[in-house]
């Protein structure tokens, strides 16, 4: 299959979310649908709480009041 041409159904079975056959498409989309459907590694997961509450965090803060000075 040439890489900058694939049909419909070749693109709706990649994107289906089932197991992607390496030969289904072309080698780096193969490789980057499966990287990313693969469940994390705990070491990957180690720093989420702390992420998810440095977004929280950030989201309370309205636009412009971060990093100014408090006045006084």
């Amino acid at each position: 299959m040439d890489a900058d041409q694939m049909d419909q159904e070749t693109a709706e079975r990649l994107l289906g979310g089932g197991p992607v056959d390496p030969s289904a498409g072309p080698r780096p989309l193969v490789l980057l649908l499966s990287a990313v459907r693969a469940a994390p590694r705990p070491a990957e997961l180690a720093g989420e709480g702390l992420a998810v509450q440095a977004f929280r965090s950030a989201r309370r803060t309205p636009r412009g009041e971060v990093g100014r000075p408090a006045p006084g």
